[in-house]
């Protein structure tokens, strides 16, 4: 079978270019597409809002929620203690925890959430929060904690052979250092999560993320339930790019670890 030059063109012309509309087109640009937080509030839903550590590095002595509890709204305190199965929404290395109630390791680390008839209210209250922290110098650089030894988490080598004999053994090898800064994502829809409470103790969320699948499992580990119980839903994001595939866990649980307890 032979085929000319322009039955060739023809062909890669009609298969390869060709504009395609995205499904969703025209919903995006008239304001149509339904996001999660377009979702119609269910009835008596309520709303969470996470109290961060305000230092860098540091042990918990006390927490005194009087003032929390006494604020317009609040319907309840979400803790460590709370929560029936992991306190850790890792899917690969284990270590990220939901909630921390003695080591601070870092700033902004979650320690409590407060659970609301509204989100402003649920905000407002998070502030009144009060916290007795012991402090300790932070390390504040890679360097720093190398010399000290103070890792994130411990450390996943893929090794094969022996780079210093190769090194030793080649013609020419260039040595330097190169630092490059972090960079944050910026996606226009933030992070959120609705946990209904269905039949059975089933729960059925609705979250912004890129990977419904590991939610699931991560809810499921978190409640100390099967995977079965829980059903994640998503239609759509707005935006990613990586940022919604782990770290919309933390909210998926929160949500659904009040939703189990109320």
């Amino acid at each position: 079978m032979s085929i000319t030059k322009k039955e060739l063109q023809f062909m890669i012309t009609k298969t390869f270019i060709k504009n395609v509309e995205h499904e969703s087109a025209i919903k995006h640009v008239t304001g149509k597409a339904i996001y999660t937080d377009d979702i119609p509030e269910p009835k008596n839903i309520l709303h969470a809002a996470i109290g961060f550590s305000p230092i860098s590095r540091g042990t918990i002595e006390k927490i005194d929620f009087a003032d929390v509890f006494n604020s317009d709204g609040v319907i309840d305190i979400i803790t460590e203690s709370d929560i029936q199965g992991q306190n850790d929404v890792g899917p690969i290395f284990k270590g990220d925890k939901i909630f921390t109630s003695k080591k601070i390791e870092y700033y902004g680390q979650p320690i409590f959430a407060v659970i609301a008839t509204s989100t402003n209210l649920a905000r407002k209250a998070v502030l009144k929060v009060k916290l007795k922290i012991k402090k300790l110098k932070p390390i504040l650089t890679i360097e720093d904690a190398i010399k000290k030894k103070s890792f994130v988490l411990k450390s996943k080598t893929i090794k094969k052979g022996k780079a210093s004999i190769a090194i030793k053994n080649s013609d020419h090898y260039l040595k330097g250092k190169l630092e490059c800064g972090g960079q944050d994502h910026f996606y226009l829809e933030g992070q959120i999560a609705i946990t209904i409470p269905q039949e059975d103790k089933n729960f059925l969320i609705y979250s912004s993320t890129q990977h419904p699948s590991e939610t699931q499992q991560i809810v499921a580990k978190v409640l100390d339930q099967k995977f079965n119980s829980i059903n994640v839903k998503v239609r759509r994001i707005g935006g990613g790019f990586g940022g919604k595939e782990t770290q919309s866990f933390l909210f998926a649980a929160i949500s659904s670890i009040a939703a189990k307890k109320l």
